[in-house]
């Protein structure tokens, strides 16, 4: 095993450099591969791929997906975990932590079963991290610590200094500071012997951000800046990103505003060229506070603006991930649960079939004595025949438990999806306007605006105002119709009045694209609805417009009438839909679409279309949306002008005819 280690580090050593020990030429892995056949070339793949995937994903993944294929033809099973662990870990640094889970556990899995205790240990620090993405930090922990008792049993040093630096990195963000620096410092000590640059600069950073913890800026600025140097030195880009806002923070924790200020604009600068958004959110959150303390309030309200705006868009997207790691989680052991119920089964039925075998065989030899031949086969028929009752009773009840526990799934996933839309609705379209107006109110009281600025601020304030207070009414209004119990009042009513009224609530939108509102419906066109559920869908409808019209455009409204309905359209010189948008409106289960900005970038929940269509159906009505891209959209809303014979909870007519689209 020595031997083929040392011959495998003589064929990495001409690829690798001192200074960067990830940095692989790619065409000087062409020719090492040139020739190579069996588990030579197996051996090489795998190591090659752990070598680089930090520096180089996609050689990494190519190289573990031929290792995966190569491995199975040989029947390596312990080779193939160390692909597909390979694999996982690529999955997890691209964010993909479901992907990354499946992998990790099938090669965890695999590597139990062949007693390879090193790769165990690599694979409980790629569970572990998937934990420490979901904040549990508890159980990532446990897997780190098990990674290490792993790694010293098989006396693999790499790994025991990669579990320790987990370790320490989750009790930081656990809040025990003083666990954290001992694991970092215990990580260090064994890098003296091992001698990773790699390593050593993780560890570095663990130990800063326990000093800036505990107060000690001037020791964590110390450690930072050495910790910047190794990662700079060996041209790991995802770690410099990592350190400069550290050590940005740690100058302007430690009042050296000067040299914080240096560190952040070069940190956001090299975050947006590289991509990282996550640490881009981080420096401009600090940079903000650098201006704030410096009295530069346009500035600091400039980057403030930037940070929530990326740390909207990566808390959802951490949301999403987290839900669907946990749905994976949650399915994989429901799996496991199924198939020991399947194989108990199996064992059950097979044990029955076995004594009915012995049975049978029993009666065979007892043919010679007639008499009591036929009375033992009587009772031993009314046995089987009594087992074989018992057995479909049983096989019975285990599928009406299966289909529970399938209905029960749906069910959870149906609730799962709807919280995670709202929770999305929440946090992103409101806590964005708010943080807003609260940091321009907090500058306000702290005398830290004149009265031009604030009024240049005031108007922004305002469509801030504007867009929750029009959120939160469709928010409320969508979950009262979730509700049990939720009624439709129709009665007759005056549709001009009700359009009327949402104009002059909806006027300051008209006015800010300066457009015109042409309102051709006659002085009373009489409908029998739900007066304030038609009201809200008519509201929605003209913010719709209003939102995706182009500055100086027209807006149409007029109605048409025949004996049993009333239709009343609102057409617009706007940007118009696609077929694929206007059939997720229409359709018949309930969607909340991913609202898109407006001409003027104004944010929407996705909500308002869906409570048009809800509403309207609910009142006996139904919707008609007819668009082109680039000329505009008319959105009509057909009511009953007559009661209609409908359900006693519903008033949802049938749809006779279909809805017709332009694309």
């Amino acid at each position: 095993m020595l031997s083929r280690f040392l011959i495998l580090l003589f064929y990495l050593m001409p690829l690798v450099t001192l200074g960067n020990p990830e940095q692989v030429d790619q065409d000087s892995l062409v020719v090492l591969l040139s020739g190579k056949k069996g588990k030579e070339r197996l051996e090489i793949l795998n190591e090659v791929a752990t070598q680089v995937r930090e520096s180089n994903q996609k050689i990494a993944f190519s190289f573990s997906k031929e290792a995966d294929s190569l491995a199975s033809s040989l029947k390596d099973t312990s080779a193939k975990s160390r692909a597909l662990e390979n694999i996982g870990w690529i999955y997890y640094r691209q964010g993909n932590w479901q992907k990354s889970f499946e992998y990790s556990s099938e090669a965890y899995r695999m590597a139990l079963a062949v007693g390879d205790k090193l790769q165990a240990a690599r694979l409980m620090n790629n569970l572990g991290a998937l934990y420490y993405e979901q904040m549990n930090y508890e159980k990532a922990i446990e897997h780190f610590r098990r990674g290490y008792e792993l790694a010293t049993e098989v006396d693999d040093l790499y790994t025991r200094i990669r579990s320790l630096n987990n370790v320490a990195l989750n009790f930081t963000q656990s809040g025990n500071q003083d666990s954290a620096l001992y694991f970092a410092q215990t990580s260090i000590k064994l890098n003296e012997d091992a001698g990773s640059p790699y390593l050593t600069s993780f560890a570095h950073r663990v130990v800063g951000d326990v000093f800036l913890a505990k107060g000690n800026y001037d020791t964590a600025q110390v450690i930072f800046s050495k910790s910047l140097d190794l990662a700079r030195a060996q041209k790991v880009k995802s770690f410099e990103a990592g350190v400069l806002h550290r050590l940005g923070n740690a100058f302007l924790l430690g009042g050296k505003l000067k040299e914080a200020k240096e560190v952040l604009s070069f940190s956001v600068g090299f975050c947006e060229q590289e991509g990282f958004l996550d640490e881009l959110s981080k420096s401009h959150k600090y940079l903000a506070q650098v201006y704030e303390k410096e009295g530069n309030i346009q500035k600091a309200f400039a980057h403030l603006q930037s940070h929530q705006i990326y740390n909207d868009s990566l808390v959802n997207k951490s949301n999403r991930d987290r839900l669907n790691l946990l749905q994976g989680m949650f399915e994989e052991n429901l799996e496991k649960s199924e198939l020991e119920l399947l194989k108990a089964q199996n064992e059950n039925q097979a044990f029955r079939l076995a004594s009915s075998k012995r049975n049978i065989l029993i009666l065979s030899l007892g043919l010679a004595v007639i008499a009591v031949l036929l009375i033992r086969m009587y009772f031993l028929n009314v046995s089987v025949s009594k087992t074989n009752q018992d057995l479909v009773s049983k096989q019975k009840r285990i599928e009406e438990q299966n289909q529970a526990l399938e209905s029960q799934s749906a069910e959870l996933s149906v609730i799962n999806e709807t919280k995670n839309k709202l929770f999305s609705i929440l946090g992103h379209d409101l806590r964005g306007p708010v943080g807003q107006v609260k940091a321009v109110v907090d500058l306000l009281t702290g005398n830290q605006l004149d009265q031009r600025e604030f009024e240049s601020l005031i108007s922004t304030l305002k469509k801030d105002i504007d867009s929750v207070n029009f959120t939160l009414n469709n928010t409320l209004q969508w979950s009262m119709s979730q509700m049990g119990g939720f009624k439709i009042n129709a009665a007759e009513f005056n549709l001009r009045n009700t359009v009327d009224h949402s104009l002059s609530l909806l006027e300051s939108s008209f006015k800010e694209k300066n457009l015109q509102i042409c309102n051709q419906m006659e002085d009373e066109v009489m409908a029998f609805a739900d007066p304030n559920s038609i009201e809200v869908a008519v509201r929605n409808v003209l913010n719709n417009a209003a939102k995706f019209s182009n500055n100086g455009g027209s807006i149409f409204i007029f109605s048409e009438k025949n004996t049993d309905f009333i239709r009343m359209c609102i057409q617009d010189q706007g940007v118009g839909m696609s077929e694929e948008q206007i059939k997720a409106i229409l359709s018949d289960s309930y969607t909340i679409t991913k609202s898109k900005p407006g001409t003027q970038k104004e944010k929407g929940s996705g909500l308002g279309l869906q409570l048009t269509k809800e509403f309207v159906r609910k009142n006996g009505g139904e919707v008609f949306i007819d668009s082109q891209i680039g000329v505009g959209t008319k959105f009509c809303i057909q009511l009953p002008c007559t009661p209609l014979i409908l359900d006693s909870e519903m008033t949802q007519i049938q749809k006779s005819s279909q809805v017709q689209v332009t694309a």
